[in-house]
């Protein structure tokens, strides 16, 4: 189980470390399990429809809403092949939400330093939409559930275990992200 101080902790700094604000939710999520790779901490992640999902950091990010410290705004995407409404929910930290987290980065200096350096090993190894970045997440999760060295197509091969489908083009530019970032090598 993860721990709640912490992982409340990575979700509010990791804003921070982000420009204060995140475009849905799935960017949010697959930024902060990048994160809790490059910090070796464990936040809750287990597999889900759009690859690694906490629902600690979920709960964080709905307790920092509730208590004014992000505005949610919802953007429509218009409606998809079945009917349904397609929404993208972006947060951003309010004012008492930034004095927040430079209270926070001040008070715990080291954990914010390791945030700022993943955020920024992150942003250098290039600037994915939120699909790339859940299949980028997606491949690692995978990797790291093999726990050996794997070909792409060993991680296809593994990707269904998890209800998951991706092709080798995506998996490819994933790969590329993932060497970037110095999570993988190529071999």
């Amino acid at each position: 189980m993860a721990n709640e101080t912490l992982v409340r902790d990575v979700v509010l700094l990791s804003y921070k470390a982000f420009g204060g604000t995140m475009h849905g939710r799935t960017i949010l999520q697959k930024r902060v399990y990048f994160l809790s790779v490059c910090l070796r901490e464990d936040l809750g992640y287990e597999a889900h429809y759009y690859g690694p999902y906490s629902n600690e950091v979920g709960s964080a990010n709905a307790e920092m809403k509730s208590l004014g410290f992000l505005l949610e705004l919802p953007l429509g995407y218009g409606v998809d092949r079945r009917g349904f409404e397609m929404a993208r929910y972006d947060c951003k930290l309010t004012e008492a939400g930034s004095r927040l987290a430079e209270k926070k980065a001040a008070a715990a200096p080291q954990l914010w330093e390791r945030i700022k350096d993943a955020a920024r090993v992150i942003n250098d190894a290039g600037n994915l939409n939120y699909m790339e970045l859940s299949i980028a997440a997606k491949m690692y999760y995978v990797l790291m559930h093999l726990k050996r060295t794997a070909t792409l197509d060993d991680i296809s091969k593994m990707l269904p275990r998890f209800g998951w489908s991706v092709s080798t083009e995506e998996l490819q530019k994933a790969a590329l992200f993932l060497e970037k970032t110095g999570l993988i090598k190529h071999a």
